[in-house]
């Protein structure tokens, strides 16, 4: 009997030990923001956009160029195309002395997820979250972008997206318009983040000089949905119209509003490929 007893009590002691670690890309990340769905007003604009989003860091010395060619890019699409730049846990992200740190868990999700992380080759880049031949179609955002998002901006649009926000005392509300322009079926999340520009934080350079006075734009902040996104409440039928509101308590202080912008896209829930993607300003 004693030994059945200490048998059972090892099992528990065990049990609790193996639950005590779990590997930080097991964890359930949730920011919380979810908002109720209605019938929409329907959408005007039904332009298809892209997003790149490029995985990069303070001490990665061909980011900069990287940068050059997206903002590049961006202009040359006229409002098409649409960045990102997010920074993870990896050796290229730690700060510089006395300067921001620009990595965010979210991001480090997102990265070892598209297996960025594991290769550790920065910059990469990824547009609209696309599979590849095998894994995800990543790839250097130095040359060849264009390959990547023409094929995108170039068809018709299945969902039309449209996205504003508004601010007061720290409280970001953003609302969001869907309109189906397809049959796409109702597999979909919706995913909301915050990106601020004219961030200064120093750089690695080409030349391995470090720039103390180099500017990010785009930079990503914060998710404001479930990392994957908040489910629609749709069919997915075509000529469906949906809107939700969303509001987001902003978490840190030293963020300057004016500079920030909402960043909206709609996913595939499995393959989490993003459908279509929009940006407003916050009023």
């Amino acid at each position: 009997m004693k030994k059945t007893v200490l048998s059972l009590l090892t099992l528990v002691a065990l049990l609790f030990t193996a639950c005590d670690k779990i590997e930080e890309d097991q964890y359930i990340i949730y920011s919380g923001a979810s908002g109720e769905w209605v019938d929409g007003n329907g959408v005007s604009d039904h332009t298809q956009r892209a997003l790149i989003e490029k995985y990069t860091g303070v001490r990665c010395l061909n980011c900069p160029t990287a940068e050059d060619a997206i903002n590049a890019a961006v202009a040359q699409y006229g409002g098409k195309l649409l960045a990102v730049a997010i920074h993870d846990s990896s050796t290229f992200t730690r700060p510089y002395p006395n300067n921001p740190d620009l990595r965010t868990a979210t991001g480090n999700t997102w990265s070892k997820f598209f297996g960025v992380f594991d290769a550790g080759q920065y910059p990469v880049a990824l547009v609209n979250r696309t599979p590849g031949a095998s894994g995800w179609d990543l790839f250097n955002p130095i040359s060849g972008i264009n390959s990547y998002v023409d094929p995108i901006v170039n068809s018709e649009a299945t969902i039309a997206i449209e996205v504003s926000a508004t601010e007061a005392e720290g409280l970001i509300s953003t609302t969001v318009n869907l309109e189906f322009l397809e049959n796409v079926g109702d597999n979909l999340n919706l995913t909301l983040f915050i990106i601020e520009d004219n961030i200064n934080a120093t750089q690695l350079m080409p030349d391995s000089e470090k720039n103390e006075s180099y500017i990010h734009n785009h930079l990503f902040r914060e998710v404001i949905t479930d990392v994957w996104g908040t489910q629609i409440d749709c069919t997915g039928a075509k000529g469906e119209k949906k809107m939700t509101t969303i509001d987001y308590q902003v978490a840190n202080s030293e963020w300057i509003i004016a500079n920030c912008h909402i960043v909206a896209f709609v996913s595939n829930r499995d393959t989490r490929q993003i459908v279509n993607v929009a940006e407003c300003d916050i009023n």
